[in-house]
Parts: C-alpha cells; sequence; structure tokens
C-alpha cells in the first residue's frame, strides 16, 4: 500500500459559468450584442494557484485557466482544467507523459504574499499523517495549503490495495480547520471512499464513510480500507460499566479492545454507515479460533504474534493450510460477529466450513 496526493485539484467552473463564457462564440449569435463574462467565485480564485511551474499568474491567466486553457507567452506548454478539477499540463507538438501530466503541489504556490508558516503546527500535522499511516508525500501538499492561511481546506489522496483477484482504490479526503483564536490547524476527519470492481469486473460499487479523528482510537488509512472491504478491526476504546458504579452512582468507565465492523444496512444520525461493536463479553477469541485450523504458521511463534497482529487490524491475511499432508495457500480475516475466521481459497473463494460453524453456534448459546 503505497499513498500518493492527488495533483492539484480546482473548484471547477459551474454550468451557468460555462454558458456565459461560450455564448460569445455561438454561430448563432448577434454580433451586435454584448455578453456578460462570468465571474470567479472567491472560492473558485483561492483554489487556483498564483505560481505553476515558476510562471506567475495574473487574475486573466486564472479566467482562461478554469474555463479554456492557460497558454504562457514563453515556452511550448500549456494549462487547462480537467474533468475531476484537477489541473494538466500539454506539451505542444508531442504527446505529454501521465508522469507530467499532472500539476502537483510541489509545483505550484498559493498566494504568495503569504510566507509565514507556523512550523510546530506543521510538525505536529505531519506526525498526525504518518501515525494515521499517510506516509509523508502528503507533506508537500499540506505546506502550500497552510501556507495559503485559509480558514479550512483538504487534502485529496490516493492509495491502491493489490489482492489476489483485483485491485482496490481508496479515494481519501483529509479536511482541515484553522482555530479560531490562532493560526493552528487541526485535522478532523477524513472522508475515505473505496472502489471496489464488481462482479463482472466492469461494473464498480462505491462505499464511503467520514472517520472522526482526535479520539484516541483513531482508524488508520489502511484500517478504513479493511472496515469498508467489510472486514472488522480491533480497537482499544472506553466502555461504561453499569454493574460496578462510582460513589456518586455513575457507571464506571474502564479500557478495553473491542472489535468493530461497519453495518452497511443502517445508518447513524449523520447519514453514516454505523458501527456494529463486540465486547470482550461477546465471546469472541481470535487465538482459539485460529487453533481449530490446520494453520502452518501456528507453529512458529513470531509468526504467529505477526499474524494475530494483522488480524486485529483487519487485513487479510495469507496462510499455509496443512490439508491430508500437503499445504495449501488461503487467506483469513477475522470474523467476531459470528465467532470464527472467514477462510478463503487462493484465488479468494470463500471456504465453507460445517464443522466450525457448527462449533461457534454451539459455543455462542
Amino acid at each position: 500500500m503505497k499513498i500518493i496526493s492527488n495533483p492539484v485539484q480546482v473548484i471547477k467552473a459551474s454550468d451557468e459559468q460555462k454558458k456565459l463564457f461560450e455564448a460569445p462564440f455561438e454561430v448563432t449569435h448577434d454580433p451586435k450584442v454584448n455578453f456578460e463574462k462570468p465571474k470567479l467565485t472567491l472560492d473558485q480564485e483561492k483554489s487556483i494557484p498564483d505560481l505553476i511551474d515558476n510562471i506567475k499568474l495574473n487574475n486573466i491567466d486564472k479566467y482562461f485557466l478554469l474555463f479554456d486553457a492557460f497558454v504562457p507567452e514563453k515556452g511550448n506548454i500549456s494549462y487547462f482544467i480537467d474533468d475531476k478539477g484537477y489541473i494538466n499540463r500539454q506539451f505542444s507538438g508531442e504527446q505529454t507523459e501521465n508522469a507530467k501530466k499532472f500539476v502537483n503541489f510541489e509545483d505550484v504556490n498559493f498566494n504568495m504574499k503569504k510566507t509565514e508558516l507556523n512550523q510546530e503546527n506543521f510538525d505536529y500535522l505531519k506526525k498526525s499523517l504518518k501515525y494515521l499511516g499517510f506516509g509523508e508525500n502528503l507533506n508537500s501538499a499540506l505546506e502550500v495549503k497552510l501556507k495559503s492561511g485559509s480558514d479550512k481546506f483538504t487534502l485529496g489522496a490516493t492509495a491502491a490495495f493489490d489482492t489476489p483477484k483485483e485491485k482496490d482504490t481508496l479515494n481519501y479526503e483529509l479536511r482541515f480547520t484553522k482555530s479560531s483564536t490562532s493560526d493552528k490547524y487541526f485535522l478532523n476527519n477524513y472522508q475515505a471512499t473505496l472502489e471496489k470492481a464488481g462482479i463482472n469486473e466492469k461494473q464498480e460499487e462505491t462505499i464511503s464513510r467520514v472517520f472522526t479523528l482526535n479520539k484516541g482510537n483513531d482508524i488508520t488509512a489502511k484500517e478504513a480500507y479493511n472496515l469498508l472491504s467489510g472486514r472488522s478491526i480491533q480497537k482499544r476504546a472506553e466502555v461504561s460499566d453499569k454493574i460496578n458504579l462510582s460513589p456518586t452512582g455513575e457507571p464506571t468507565k474502564r479500557k478495553e479492545e473491542v472489535w468493530m465492523k461497519l453495518d452497511f444496512e443502517k445508518k447513524n444520525d449523520h447519514g453514516e454507515f454505523a458501527f456494529k461493536t463486540f465486547y470482550k463479553g461477546y465471546g469472541f477469541d481470535l487465538k482459539n479460533a485460529l487453533e481449530k485450523l490446520p494453520i502452518k504458521e501456528l507453529n512458529d511463534p513470531e509468526k504467529l504474534l505477526r499474524l494475530v497482529s494483522s488480524l486485529n487490524r483487519g487485513n487479510l491475511q495469507s496462510v499455509t493450510i496443512d490439508k491430508n499432508g500437503s499445504e495449501e495457500k488461503a487467506f483469513i480475516a477475522a470474523n467476531p460477529e459470528y465467532k470464527n475466521l472467514s477462510v478463503y481459497d487462493k484465488d479468494l473463494k470463500p471456504i465453507f466450513d460445517r464443522q466450525q460453524e457448527n462449533r461457534s453456534q454451539t459455543r455462542g448459546r
């Protein structure tokens, strides 16, 4: 998994703005009629860089970049906005390589009058991104956005996840806001959108959810992928004990490892997929579930520790199964809801274990 910052993205022209811009070029228009030119909104102006590839843009340049194309006076290059709002390069007389096609945050500067950067806040946010599993590839985009001085901004990123069956794509939108009392910014939440190939590999299914941060048990970038893929993860959470009350009669609280997964059939008050939570008393024991399967890695203490850690994070883990004296590759994932493991063959086809299911149902009664 490698997370890559999205190219510079601007706020696209609205249909009404496009109509105003294109009106003078219509063949049937009356040349005596004066046409109103579309005006950029304040947010559109802020979303367009002041500097691209060391080329300074004035208001007219930004106008043509948004509605048509920006062509510098010198050089053999032009810039335009694609359907997603990304700034593209086009070299005249040659096909533009994919590596040079998009304008990235390393290539631009916003609001050139503002150059001061709160280094302490920048360092803190970089550490936060790294802790959440976003690595360091967003740092350049983060620095540019911080220098812009906007009250709020977003960072876009994309990650590709290879599975034996297909390649999944996860798009992230990280949302930052500026403090009302200082020049510090905070990462409040991020929206993760999973694009997963359908059954016929042509149809795509999109699943999305916003994950709130700064609660002490934040969902990482990889855990978001696992949750949106339908798997369960284990997190340390604060649990209320309604039996052992405090001297004032209030429920006491304790920290406990709990399993959670998304409920795709139910949404919370914010319109997001709700969580299904399985506490310790629910009765799922991961190590006990592992011991029911002839997994070769269980014989090596170090491999067992890595396996348990990976399953706790919701990963689909590759293992070696001993089947009638021969070894077969398989994939497993924790399934706390049914107190067992989800098991798949090398092609990710589910392996139905009736005996294991019966044992789990008996224990759960």
